[in-house]
């Protein structure tokens, strides 16, 4: 008889929603349970998930639970209730898409931060699904979907950081094995990716087919064999905004939850895998992972070292505006990261200790909402043309 497995899904929005049925539609024989604060969006969301699976012929069992993250007690309770094996975290107070609902003038303006300076919206909710993890007494896989390659690091010193990420790094193997099999005039399942990029490469390459100012490693397999030097990298970067281009935005969260469900089924059904996830045992950046019964590791191509890995994922989190994460969890802002949005939004802040994230949080949501809405009714506010909302 094999044992069920069993997986939560902490946040009933479109991505928890997405990965749920991708996970009720694989495998068989697993025990799914997806929690949320609205408790008849979260049942809905569950059920679509459980019909879904049952349609196509699969044998997973699905429920639902109601708690909010921000409630501590809560949240345990039902963690103990269920006792996953493996626990996805999805909440963030702000998803990383909001922006680009802006008028396009707002949007390119505040999109110069990069992403480092929206961290304490993605941060604050992990760190309160941790300690409900730490209350429960839970020994699961905790694998979360808010920019790991920060938020982990942050929370790592005070020994709260999720085993592991999703997303990020992920998202363009498969463009990079697709333009990679293309030049080697070979089938795309002979070919494997090694790949080391913080959030900030692998945001841009999808764009631009370029990492930038900021650096990472890249290794080409063919049957097991490294053939990266018979290749172009430079063509094989080209083809992810052109042959390889792809829906992005909301939309493209297809592709973040593949790259969930890429990492997720493994540890649910307890198998080996290589796949690739950003934040892996509370590093920066983004990595090869093996995933196996034991739990994660890191796996670092042939001939690279810790101390360049690091280095790579370090220059991208520069890039992205965070000059520093401490052993203690505080952050250091890059400069002209962080005066994108003092100018915009009237929000300063260049330096954040992790008692300190859930008022930065509070104090972007607050200016940013006011924000929007003047640049919505303000043709003046959407040129940039007058002085940054104050609240």
């Amino acid at each position: 008889m094999v044992d069920t497995r069993k997986a939560m899904v902490i946040g009933a929005g479109d991505l928890g929603s997405r990965v749920l049925q991708g996970l009720a539609s694989g495998g068989s024989g697993r025990e799914l349970r997806l929690v949320g604060r609205d408790g008849e969006a979260t049942l809905r969301a569950a059920n679509l998930a459980a019909l879904s699976s049952l349609q196509t012929g699969h044998r997973n069992v699905v429920s639902d639970a109601v708690s909010d993250l921000f409630d501590v007690d809560r949240t345990a309770e039902t963690i103990s209730a269920f006792q996953p094996d493996v626990i996805f975290l999805t909440a963030s107070l702000q998803s990383w898409w909001v922006i680009s609902t802006l008028p396009q003038p707002a949007f390119q303006r505040l999109y110069q931060a990069n992403f480092g300076p929206w961290l304490p919206m993605h941060l604050v909710p992990v760190l309160y699904a941790m300690r409900a993890v730490r209350a429960a007494g839970s020994d699961a896989v905790v694998v979360n979907a808010a920019f790991p390659d920060a938020v982990h690091p942050a929370l790592a010193g005070a020994g709260l950081s999720p085993h592991v990420g999703i997303g990020n790094v992920a998202n363009n193997v498969p463009g990079l094995r697709s333009a990679a099999a293309d030049l080697l005039g070979a089938d795309v399942h002979r070919v494997e990716i090694r790949f080391i990029a913080h959030h900030y490469v692998s945001h841009r390459l999808s764009r631009t087919g370029d990492s930038g100012a900021a650096e990472m490693i890249l290794r080409v397999l063919l049957d097991g064999r490294d053939v990266t030097g018979r290749l172009e990298l430079s063509e094989m970067l080209r083809a992810l905004p052109g042959r390889y281009r792809r829906t992005g935005g909301r939309d493209g969260q297809v592709m973040t939850a593949a790259s969930a469900l890429s990492v997720l089924a493994p540890l649910l059904d307890g198998r080996n895998a290589i796949v690739h996830a950003p934040g892996p045992l509370g590093r920066v950046g983004g990595y090869p992972v093996a995933l196996s019964p034991s739990g994660v590791d890191v796996v670092l191509p042939d001939g690279v070292s810790e101390a360049q890995a690091v280095a790579v994922n370090l220059s991208g989190q520069r890039c992205d505006g965070i000059t520093e994460i401490d052993g203690a969890g505080t952050v250091v802002f890059e400069p002209e990261a962080a005066d994108v949005l003092a100018r915009e939004l009237g929000y300063h802040c260049t330096r954040m200790r992790l008692d300190e994230a859930e008022e930065q949080a509070r104090e972007i949501a607050e200016r940013f909402a006011a924000y929007r809405e003047r640049v919505l009714i303000d043709p003046a506010y959407q040129a940039g043309a007058r002085s940054a909302v104050t609240v």
